[in-house]
């Protein structure tokens, strides 16, 4: 409390003096890193700070069924264990083509459609796709492109799978298998609503300059990432969002791409 002004240490004394609860209902209203930062100030404030009232509210809703459809169990002894250990995902679904976990700093819930989850012309034709296991992945099987000329990747996702009131954006993940097989262009298109929604055109064949501008960015995962554009989910009902994928220059082959799928994150909270 060194680094404390005087007003300030007379403010945190004041809020001690509170009840616990009362203590951990104010910090139920601040955000996860607050809550975080506050345990440090005093006893009386790490007891309040880490309550389960407290971590409870950072908690997505509907957070027991997201529980049920993992994989593998997950054990944990309080509800900031247990917001922590999500933050620590990813955590692969019941379903194996999807994976889950929380953005640390504010409880939205991130996603990752692997290629299973998604729509890709002539995924079943081995002279195409072949689908194959990668180590580095977070679902058991990743789609290798052999040859196609086309390359239409299409996804769905109900909008109540993800946080409302949240801009979110979509990357497409991949590798190349050497910079010699891959030639790749795709315009995006990302919208909520179906096909009646209002879908946004972020990159198409009279922007392909500003498309050729765009640069994957290597993660430290290994896989490379590709902004492919941003949507507000302004509602929790069942809007569908929908993502599409596909190439300018239809006529021209196309392989060694390796998909590992579309991951849709909120946008990045800036630190003070």
């Amino acid at each position: 409390m060194g680094d404390l002004s005087k007003c300030e240490m007379e403010g945190v004394k004041c809020i001690t003096e509170l009840p616990e609860e009362c203590m951990s209902h104010i910090l139920s209203l601040t955000s996860p890193r607050d809550a975080a930062r506050s345990a440090v100030l005093s006893s009386e404030f790490r007891s309040a700070a880490n309550s389960d009232v407290v971590w409870g509210s950072f908690l997505p809703s509907g957070f027991e069924e997201i529980i049920s459809k993992l994989e593998s169990p997950l054990v944990f002894s309080s509800k900031k264990d247990l917001y922590l250990h999500f933050c620590n995902g990813p955590f692969l679904l019941k379903d194996n083509t999807k994976s889950f976990w929380l953005d640390k700093a504010t409880g939205k819930k991130c996603y990752m459609l692997g290629g299973r989850e998604l729509s890709i012309s002539l995924e079943n034709v081995t002279s195409y796709w072949r689908w194959m296991p990668q180590p580095s992945s977070r679902v058991p099987a990743v789609a290798k492109l052999m040859i196609d000329c086309s390359l239409k990747i299409k996804g769905k996702m109900k909008s109540r799978m993800l946080s409302p009131s949240t801009t979110y954006v979509g990357y497409l993940l991949f590798k190349v298998a050497s910079p010699e097989e891959v030639c790749v262009r795709w315009g995006w298109n990302a919208g909520l609503g179906g096909y009646g929604g209002d879908f946004r055109r972020v990159h198409t064949s009279e922007q392909q300059q500003q498309y050729e501008e765009e640069v994957p960015h290597m993660r430290k995962d290994g896989w490379l990432e590709l902004e492919m554009g941003s949507f507000f989910n302004d509602k929790n009902e069942d809007d569908e969002l929908e993502m599409e994928m596909r190439n300018f220059h239809i006529r021209t082959p196309k392989s060694g791409l390796i998909l590992e799928g579309v991951e849709l994150r909120p946008t990045p909270t800036p630190t003070p």
